[in-house]
C-alpha cells in the first residue's frame, strides 16, 4: 500500500505536466495558424490604397498587378525601385504626360497611394528601394 501512494505522488504531477505541455502545444499551433491567416488576408492599408488607386483611375494609365490594372500610357508601377517620396512627388506635381493631382487628391490620400504601391511591390521580397533620385532617373513619367 505504501508503494501505491508513492507511485501516485510521482505519476499525478507528471500527468499534470504532460497535460500542460500538450495544451501549450495546441495553443501555440492555433496561434501560428491564426498568424498565417492574418498574413494571407490583405491589410486595411492595402485595401484602402487599392481602393484609392481604382477610385482615382490610376489603372487607366498604369499597370499594377495587385490592383489588377494593365494601363499602358504610363510606366508600370510593378517596380520595386519606386520610393514613397518619388511617388508622392510625381502624383502631386506630375511630369510629362502625368498630370498633377496636387490639390485634387488630398495629401493624406496621396501618401496612402504611395504606401500602397511601395508595399505591394515589396510583399514577397526584401526591400531594395532606390533613392528618390535613382527612381527619378529610371522613370520617364
Amino acid at each position: 500500500m505504501g508503494k501505491d501512494k508513492s507511485s501516485r505522488a510521482i505519476l499525478t504531477p507528471a500527468l499534470g505536466a504532460l497535460a500542460l505541455v500538450g495544451g501549450l502545444a495546441v495553443g501555440i499551433g492555433s496561434f501560428a495558424t491564426q498568424a498565417h491567416a492574418e498574413d494571407a488576408k490583405p491589410s486595411a492599408a492595402i485595401e484602402a490604397g487599392r481602393e484609392l488607386f481604382n477610385t482615382w483611375s490610376c489603372s487607366a494609365c498604369h499597370t499594377l498587378t495587385d490592383a489588377g490594372s494593365s494601363g499602358a500610357v504610363g510606366p508600370s508601377l510593378d517596380n520595386p525601385n519606386l520610393t514613397h517620396d518619388f511617388i508622392v512627388g510625381r502624383v502631386t506635381n506630375g511630369q510629362g504626360p502625368m498630370p498633377s493631382f496636387g490639390g485634387q487628391i488630398p495629401e493624406a490620400d496621396i501618401g496612402k497611394l504611395a504606401d500602397y504601391i511601395v508595399t505591394v511591390n515589396h510583399k514577397d521580397a526584401a526591400p531594395a528601394v532606390a533613392t528618390t533620385a535613382q527612381a527619378g532617373s529610371q522613370q520617364n513619367h
